[in-house]
């Protein structure tokens, strides 16, 4: 429905803004290309040729005219699943990256030694390879004891699902033999792993149960993490991604410190984002609580940039640590019979998506595994079917790593949405999932195409958790590795896994266009947000966010497709990053397209080197 504010004015009222001579991808499917657009006010009046007859209607006495020479624009980037949250992160110990576990705890060691308990009285360090080689008995308390014992440690493992904490933290959290292996009764997924004896706690902890009894610790050690993201913290992700060119986010788990910070950023004019989130919720118990915490927080933030509407559900865990659901058994030995963990069952969220649909609340399930991809979608087309006409409900299926051939083609006609991280379709999880899978499903793993070409909407996302990976939201970084199943910082081989005599990540047809990247990242993203009347492409009508390049992404080499950066970005009409006056012809040899050394941390410090 078209509002007041964003009705057209009349067609001889001059242009504020007019961009000629540019490669426009617009991701309108009417107009994929066009060489000019014009923009009055935070509105796209035009989208056409520089040569067209109606560009010249449009120049007015104060209408700035820019010739891009020659630039590519594109619409603005929508991040479809992050966690601003990771700002809170910074005071996590970063491990050296690679498998050398011991290594790792000989850096955990020195930094012990250098930085008593007094001053560091809790270490979190962060991420040990998923497959990383502990020992014949795996990631344990033990092991970690033996490098540092007189304080409480946790090492994060690298698919954020689990961590091994060592025995002065599992003291503190007064975790011992009689405490229950899965003590959430609404989420038997978060478990405290039993040695040998099936008794005693081992140190490895699944899906963070230990955060169930950390009040415990923080009030014995005087001490407990920072849990508010200011206003000043919050702005330095949201300025990292605006200036990458990303117009909208998705928060997959957001809370009130968040909202607030978000909501007073928009006041002072420095949000420059559309800041969407969910509330996260584990089963039919708490769902209730969970809807009433959507309303509030609509209630109290909700705005022309802000909005909370929807819910996050985890369906299973992860394929690196054996948590997500699968259709056929573990190939792991010992686990020959175990199909993983689904959350909810059918039945539970048939009725959850029957309820969200009567409170139009949409709903953003993660699922990895492909017993929980089917099952999801089973309980959709129930749901559906029951509802009939009065059917509003959007279903988002974040990440899908394993999907069977045959529920590829059921996406379109359920109306789904399909979420996706780019920059994990390369080697960023190393072989983990193998050991669980198999190498047959492992090929199998992050396979998008089929969905597309079945007219499934898939969009994406950086879900980036922590500090620590923060660089790795640009979202040219992860097309450049969906497109070449290649990651530059972590790579697979040449391994099993990978392309005979390279290492590029099995299957090559995997691989994902250029063209389906850019219409994932824009328009289809902006439809999970249920922003698509207004973002998401370059069309007349819809509010002016976009992005002129340093380089053109669709035509530049693959693996330099990540030095893509924008050299303007307009924010619903305004120009909020770079300057138009005396760009670089983008023809002249002598001009470098970026080739930024990234480095892990915030991505507001990246720079060039």
């Amino acid at each position: 429905m078209t509002r007041p504010e964003d009705a057209l004015a009349a067609p001889e009222e001059p242009a504020d803004l007019l961009l000629t001579n540019a490669r426009i991808y617009t991701s309108d499917a009417r107009r994929p290309n066009a060489s000019a657009v014009a923009i009055r006010g935070k509105t796209i009046v035009f989208v056409g040729e520089s040569r067209d007859r109606a560009v010249a209607s449009l120049v007015g006495a104060r209408t700035r005219v820019v010739d891009v020479r020659g630039r590519a624009i594109v619409p603005g980037i929508v991040d479809a699943h992050t966690h601003p949250s990771l700002v809170l992160t910074r005071w996590h110990l970063a491990l050296p990256a690679g498998g050398d576990v011991r290594g790792q705890l000989r850096h955990l060691q020195a930094y012990a030694e250098e930085h008593p308990p007094a001053e560091v009285p809790f270490i979190y360090a962060e991420y040990y390879d998923s497959d990383g080689v502990w020992g014949p008995g795996g990631p344990s308390a033990a092991i970690i004891d033996e490098y540092v014992s007189d304080r409480p440690v946790l090492m994060q493992d690298s698919s954020d699902h689990a961590a091994t904490i060592n025995t002065r933290m599992l003291e503190l959290l007064e975790v011992d033999a009689s405490t229950p292996i899965a003590p959430n009764p609404n989420d038997h997924a978060m478990q405290f792993e039993r040695g040998a004896d099936g008794v005693t706690p081992t140190g490895h902890v699944l899906e963070g149960a230990w955060t169930l009894f950390a009040d415990r610790m923080w009030q014995k050690i005087g001490w407990a993490p920072p849990t508010r993201a200011t206003p000043e913290l919050l702005s330095t992700f949201i300025d990292a991604l605006s200036s990458q060119g990303v117009s909208a986010l998705f928060d997959a788990i957001t809370d009130e410190h968040l909202l607030g910070s978000a909501a007073e950023l928009e006041r002072r004019g420095r949000l420059n984002m559309h800041y969407h989130g969910a509330v996260q919720f584990s089963s039919l118990d708490d769902l209730s609580d969970a809807i009433s915490e959507v309303r509030r927080l609509e209630a109290r933030f909700g705005s022309p940039l802000i909005r909370v509407n929807a819910l996050k559900l985890f369906l299973d865990g992860t394929n690196e640590i054996g948590t997500s659901s699968v259709l056929e058994p573990f190939a792991l030995e010992g686990h020959e019979h175990d199909h993983g963990v689904l959350r909810m069952g059918r039945d539970d969220l048939v009725e959850a998506m029957r309820i969200l649909n009567g409170e139009r609340i949409d709903l953003h399930l993660h699922v990895v595994g492909d017993n929980g991809f089917r099952v999801a979608l089973d309980a959709v087309e129930q749901a559906r079917a029951t509802a009939g006409a009065a059917w509003a409900l959007q279903v988002t299926l974040a990440h899908a790593e394993l999907v069977d051939p045959e529920d590829m083609k059921r996406v379109a006609g359920l109306g789904v949405f399909i979420n996706w991280t780019c920059h994990w379709s390369g080697g960023y999880f190393g072989l983990g999932a193998a050991a669980w899978l198999g190498w047959d499903r492992f090929v199998r793993m992050y396979q998008f195409n089929a969905i597309i070409r079945s007219g499934g909407v898939v969009s994406y996302g950086s879900d980036v958790v922590s500090d620590y990976e923060a660089h790795r939201a640009d979202p040219y970084f992860g097309m450049q590795i969906a497109h070449t199943r290649l990651d530059p910082e972590e790579t697979l081989g040449p391994s099993r896994g990978t392309v005979p005599g390279t290492s590029m990540r099995e299957a090559p047809d995997a691989r994902i266009s250029r063209e389906d990247l850019l219409d994932g990242y824009t328009r289809n993203g902006a439809l999970q947000l249920r922003l698509g009347d207004r973002l998401g492409s370059i069309e007349e009508g819809k509010h002016a966010n976009l992005a002129i390049l340093n380089q053109d992404p669709m035509t530049v080499d693959p693996d330099r497709i990540r030095d893509t950066a924008p050299d303007a970005v307009l924010f619903e009409g305004a120009l909020i990053r770079g300057e138009f006056p005396d760009l670089p012809d983008v023809s002249d040899p002598h001009r470098s397209a970026g080739g930024r050394k990234r480095t892990r941390g915030t991505a507001g410090a990246e720079g060039d080197e």
